[in-house]
């Protein structure tokens, strides 16, 4: 028992002995850091300021078409406490500003070379700094005189359903999208198609937001939309539609039995009371006909857009031709 006692009694004194130098270390630590530190600020270093661009000067009707950066980062280099200021102390939004007329303008497309960056970087460069080199190097910027136009949106893409279900359409909003873009590739742009997708398996509608696929140095506005996958499920539905004939002389009349024939197709559930016989045209043509046939067959000419596997029974008739009256 005595022996544990004298035990804790050295460890206890061991940590007053620790905690009586531990002031003693503290002080030589801070020494040492503002030593590290006043050496550190007297070497040279290299510093890198963010200036946000901004083009003056610029037309009313020019649109940058093209990645016009919104920020150029520049490399100085410098010495003590000046650097040390400008890498973590400095607190205010640097402008970097170049005028309109003094980049190159070409064909649609703004060059700003490393001579025109270097001499608006030293116009604005802090003192006791040396400028060193800025990122990007270079700008290329394609731009448009305002012209613009309207354009659709189609839909990139390959979409499966799991069984059961079908897509029955795609809703993008919006459907069309002002496009911007210089002369020279202004007239080649009819349609912006998205972004390619693949979607498997979907079994219920689907919505999202699609990039679109901008010619190099076109600008769209907006520049994505959004995407409604319509998936539902399908079913049969059967209707009985007239057939009417076509090209018929107006001295001949035709005669088809049966006069109406049944229509039968998949239509998604939410569109199943949509569909009606007047959303048909089913028709025979005279041309087609001869004189030693009994049996014609039918053309679908007009049908709705959103319906699947249409069916018609039956599909060829019997006719007469009479002669008319009229």
């Amino acid at each position: 028992m005595q022996n544990d006692f004298v035990k804790v009694l050295l460890r206890r004194l061991r940590l007053i002995k620790i905690d009586r130098n531990l002031p003693v270390f503290l002080i030589f630590l801070c020494l040492s850091t503002i030593f590290w530190f006043l050496q550190t600020i007297q070497e040279s270093t290299e510093v890198v300021l963010a200036y946000r661009l901004t083009i003056e000067d610029m037309p009313n009707d020019v649109v940058f078409t093209g990645d016009m950066p919104k920020e150029i980062h520049v490399t100085y280099t410098s010495k003590g406490w000046n650097a040390f200021y400008y890498k973590f102390m400095r607190n205010d939004d640097p402008e970097l500003i170049i005028n309109f007329k003094d980049v190159n303008q070409k064909s649609g497309k703004v060059i700003i070379d490393a001579n025109t960056l270097r001499r608006a970087v030293l116009r604005h460069k802090p003192q006791g700094m040396t400028y060193k080199s800025t990122s990007p190097g270079k700008i290329e910027a394609f731009y448009s005189n305002g012209q613009h136009k309207r354009v659709p949106v189609l839909f990139n893409g390959r979409v499966t359903t799991t069984a059961g279900r079908y897509q029955c359409g795609t809703i993008l909003m919006p459907e069309s999208v002002d496009i911007y873009a210089p002369k020279h590739i202004y007239g080649s742009i009819n349609h912006i198609k998205t972004e390619n997708v693949t979607y498997t398996d979907l079994e219920d509608t689907l919505q999202t937001r699609l990039a679109l696929l901008v010619p190099r140095g076109a600008k769209a506005i907006p520049d994505s939309v959004e995407a409604n996958i319509c998936v539902d499920i399908f079913t049969d539905k059967t209707l009985q539609v007239t057939v009417y004939s076509e090209n018929v002389p107006h001295n001949k009349l035709i005669r088809t039995f049966p006069l109406k024939v049944d229509v039968t197709f998949l239509v998604s559930a939410t569109l199943y009371n949509d569909i009606s016989p007047d959303d048909f045209l089913l028709a025979i043509d005279y041309n087609e006909l001869k004189n030693d046939a009994k049996r014609c067959r039918i053309h679908v000419r007009q049908k709705p857009a959103n319906i699947r596997n249409l069916r018609i029974s039956p599909e060829t008739i019997e006719y007469i031709i009479e002669q008319s009256n009229l």
